[in-house]
């Protein structure tokens, strides 16, 4: 006989008259007592937050005209139990009969079946009958159900492994019904594992706000202040919505004698130590401690679904839910996922890794809700159809997607583990495989961009165990901030490199990872306008390279440029002259001249002979580096703007503006096949055609054109950029040639201020440039002794920077011979604009437009003795000084 609800089967021997008996016998577990069909209202929230729009989807379950079957689907601790405990005592309140079925495995739901069909008035023969085989168990539950005369309502909970229900019960286990409805929650999301006839709904995490209200109401807090509900969202943001863990959050702070009080000291607390935390919350928080087993701590409630798929076979799974947890909380391209690569570091008792496993261990993790798979860019991902393929390169790359939370968890559990250095082995060569794509290839941008935070996340989070994948860390890093060059992400290469700098130093001052990691942060450092950590940096990469490689080697050769390169930022004309003949004298005879270095060099060589005044000789090297480039096939596009732009620079400065504007063009061109308009090198390019249209008199044009640029330049460079505020100051100089003087002083004395403020200073023709044009404001006042003082100590200072035919200091010079004639002293006036026109003809040549200008000065002081043109009007004419430096652009 067997008893239904315990498992127990008794065999009868006697005088009975049975029209069926049966000697069986049954390896069936035994139980104390019947299974309860009851629900756990113990276990229900008093309230539930941020889940209207669930219940609200849930209400057909009860409303419903038609028999219902609705699957609640969702990751583990998202509250599926919490939503179905809901719905049950909501229909207890309309006197619907609830049976709550735990189906965890198909044992049990094969006995709480037989009971639901005893219950709702099955005859107990038939039962029996079922109970031993002779009839279906699942055809007599749901037919005693169809009949049954008042509305009833089955919930299935936890119905995580449907197959083994389904091995226990027939294919036929779970279905609809006109006479009450039926609710399902599982973490088994595919369609595939239900009836055709049922509605799917997944459960997200809480939102910001319901997850907020959760934490403060489960903490009890008495009062609630506007920081207190402020501090509360950001601990739910980090908990990432998850409804376990902002429960054991809120009671861990309840608790009286507990040592975290505040929502900001329990965040803090994660940061510091994750899983202790979460560990020490659930051993403390009750119905949530590990007396109700192991599956509600939010240390192993995933580990449970991980389990579960070992036992399926698939023990990829976990080392791909590990494998993630060493990227970032961002979406993980699928292409990043190597077979080859997982096959050399995470070797799996269950077979080798292919194409097939791969797909089967991620299919397995998204029908647990573990992950989701679609689209990058695409908002919500439910709408995500991941069957799909992208129909063009604008629908994004599909990716992996992993909630925050479980992949911290992952991360802890991967840190306790002796596999961690294998598994991060695995992220950072996955990574590195992507070494070989040019991310000059417009057609790569979009997927260059996701991997960034990874690289970024491998470059922070790497453990000290670890520091042997430095040596791969290092060049998948530098090649990295290629992309971001050319994608103009300055600060973020800027981070990256620092980083990897800062890990570097622990290895010995020979391993070539350390030379590179010190060289990109130099590079980064430069580029970034952070010029003496530049200098600092860069000398210790030429010392670095010195000790393991000959003076004429490329690392030589490549720190030695750039330090010249630093040098001559810094306005060191004659110390990164000299550094770069040095090289150039290196590279003879052992390097082509179209190799890069070589190329690198010359356009260096031809900047110093720019900035030092030299523009016969800058332009003949500039067109020497463009017909170098020209020469190479395929040669990159980045590099060749950046040469072409220095040419179109020289031919500006030699007075070739129409010329200068051409070649502009055919920069911005090439920048804008390869860069986002905002790109630092686009706006450089865009300030000197704006600078030129202020030098032929353009003024409205180029101030429009100014005020756009230092708008996207304090967006994608900052305010304190020291390239924000050149143009800035070009601002300025317009302002001071149509008489706005007090807006102008202003705005010179914040970019002054905001030099001092960032260490900015050492850029010193910027500070001169600004100093010269307060001058001109000075000089506008009729404070002309003042101002003439002032033009003075530029011009020591231009003299003894930067010689004394630059063209900066014969700006300053012809402002100075102004000056002189502006307080009556017009002797001396005519013979410093003599000196002035010399040192132009020798520098510019006879037909320059500046050269142009102080000879009208000349004649002009020859001509009118008493009184110069430029005092004829009883206001003072605009300033005839600096039009505006060409900014240089970096390769």
């Amino acid at each position: 006989m067997y008893q239904v609800g315990t498992g127990n089967q008794v065999n009868v021997e006697g005088g009975l008259h049975l029209h069926n008996h049966h000697h069986a016998t049954t390896d069936r577990p035994v139980r104390g007592a019947p299974v309860s069909l009851e629900p756990p209202y113990g276990l229900m929230p008093r309230r539930l937050y941020g889940r209207e729009p669930e219940l609200e989807a849930l209400k057909d379950v009860l409303d419903g005209p038609e028999g219902t079957l609705t699957v609640l689907h969702g990751m583990g601790g998202v509250g599926k139990t919490a939503l179905a405990l809901t719905v049950a005592a909501e229909a207890r309140k309309r006197r619907l009969r609830v049976y709550w079925v735990a189906a965890s495995d198909g044992y049990s739901v094969r006995e709480a079946l037989l009971q639901v069909a005893l219950r709702a008035g099955a005859a107990e023969s038939r039962v029996q009958e079922a109970a031993v085989g002779n009839t279906s168990i699942a055809d007599l539950a749901w037919e005693t159900l169809d009949e049954a005369a008042a509305p009833w309502l089955v919930l299935f909970d936890s119905a995580d492994d449907p197959k083994a229900v389904e091995a226990e019960l027939g294919d036929q286990w779970l279905r609809s019904s006109f006479s009450g409805g039926v609710l399902v929650t599982t973490r088994v999301g595919n369609p595939e594992a239900w009836s055709a006839h049922a509605r799917t709904i997944r459960l997200e995490p809480l939102p910001e706000s319901g997850g907020r209200d959760m934490l403060i109401a489960t903490a009890g807090l008495p009062h609630v202040r506007a920081e207190d509900r402020e501090q509360a969202a950001l601990l739910a943001r980090r908990l990432g919505g998850v409804p376990l863990a902002l429960r054991l959050a809120g009671l861990h702070l309840s608790r009286p004698a507990s040592s975290i009080r505040r929502f900001e000291d329990y965040r803090a607390a994660l940061d510091q130590d994750f899983p202790h935390v979460i560990d020490k919350a659930a051993s403390a928080s009750g119905p949530y401690g590990p007396e109700d087993g192991l599956r509600h701590l939010v240390m192993q409630t995933w580990e449970l679904s991980l389990d579960f798929l070992e036992k399926q076979g698939i023990p990829h799974a976990r080392i791909l839910m590990r494998l993630f947890s060493c990227f970032a909380s961002r979406p993980v391209p699928l292409d990043l996922l190597s077979p080859k690569v997982l096959n050399r570091t995470c070797e799996v008792p269950g077979g080798p890794w292919n194409d097939v496993v791969l797909e089967r261990s991620l299919n397995a993790l998204s029908d647990l809700g573990l992950i989701d798979i679609g689209l990058e860019g695409l908002e919500d991902p439910s709408s995500r159809d991941v069957h799909r393929p992208p129909q063009g390169p604008d629908e994004g790359h599909r990716c992996v997607f992993v909630h925050p939370l479980v992949a911290e968890v992952n991360a802890a559990q991967l840190a306790r583990s002796d596999d961690a250095p294998a598994t991060w082995a695995a992220a950072v060569r996955c990574l590195g495989a992507f070494r070989g794509v040019w991310p000059e290839d417009p057609r790569h941008g979009a997927f260059w961009q996701l991997l960034v935070p990874h690289v970024l996340e491998l470059s922070e989070r790497l453990p000290e165990r670890c520091e042997d994948l430095l040596g791969l860390v290092a060049p998948l890093n530098a090649w990295f901030c290629e992309y971001l060059r050319i994608s103009g992400q300055y600060t973020v290469a800027y981070g990256i490199t620092q980083t990897t700098y800062a890990r570097a130093g622990r290895l010995g001052e020979r391993a070539p990872a350390r030379f590179l990691a010190c060289y990109s942060f130099a590079d980064w450092a430069w580029r970034t306008s952070r010029l003496e950590e530049a200098r600092g940096l860069a000398r210790e990469a030429c010392g670095l390279a010195s000790l393991s490689h000959e003076a004429d080697s490329f690392a030589v050769l490549a720190a030695d440029s750039l330090l010249a390169a630093v040098h001559v930022e810094l306005g060191d004309f004659a110390t990164g002259e000299q550094l770069i003949r040095e090289i150039i004298a290196r590279l003879d005879g052992k390097w082509s001249l179209d190799h890069p270095l070589s190329i690198q060099a010359h356009h260096h060589f031809a900047t110093v002979l720019r900035e030092r005044g030299l523009l016969e000789a800058a332009e003949e090297e500039a067109r020497l580096v463009v017909s170098q480039c020209e020469s190479v096939p395929g040669f990159p596009l980045y590099t060749e703007a950046v040469v072409r732009h220095e040419l179109a620079v020289i031919i500006w400065h030699r007075g070739r503006l129409d010329e200068a504007l051409d070649a502009f063009d055919d920069v911005m061109r090439i920048q804008r096949a390869i860069m986002p308009s905002w790109h630092p090198s686009v706006l450089v390019t865009r300030f000197d055609v704006a600078s030129i249209n202020k030098v032929k008199g353009n003024w409205i044009k180029a101030l429009l054109e100014f005020h756009e640029i230092a708008l996207m330049e304090g967006d994608s460079l900052g305010e304190d950029h020291y390239a924000t505020l050149q143009t800035r100051h070009n601002i300025a100089q317009i302002l001071v040639e149509k008489g706005r003087l007090d807006e102008a002083e202003a705005l010179l004395n914040r970019i002054m201020a905001v030099r001092d403020r960032s260490g900015l200073g050492s850029r010193h023709e910027d500070v001169l440039a600004t100093r010269h044009e307060l001058v001109h404001i000075t000089a506008q006042r009729g404070q002309r002794v003042a101002a003439l003082r002032a033009w003075k100590d530029i011009l020591d200072e231009e003299r003894a920077h930067l010689g004394p035919e630059h063209p900066s200091t014969l700006r300053t010079h012809f402002n100075w011979a102004v000056g002189w004639a502006r307080t009556g002293q017009m002797a001396i006036a005519r013979g410093e604009m003599r000196k002035v026109l010399a040192a132009r003809r020798h520098t510019f040549g006879d037909a320059h437009h500046e050269t142009e200008e102080a000879r009208n000065a000349l004649a002009s002081l020859s001509r009118l003795p008493g009184v110069p043109w430029w005092l004829r009007s009883s206001n003072e004419a605009g300033p005839l000084g600096e039009e505006g430096r060409g900014r240089r652009a970096r390769d």
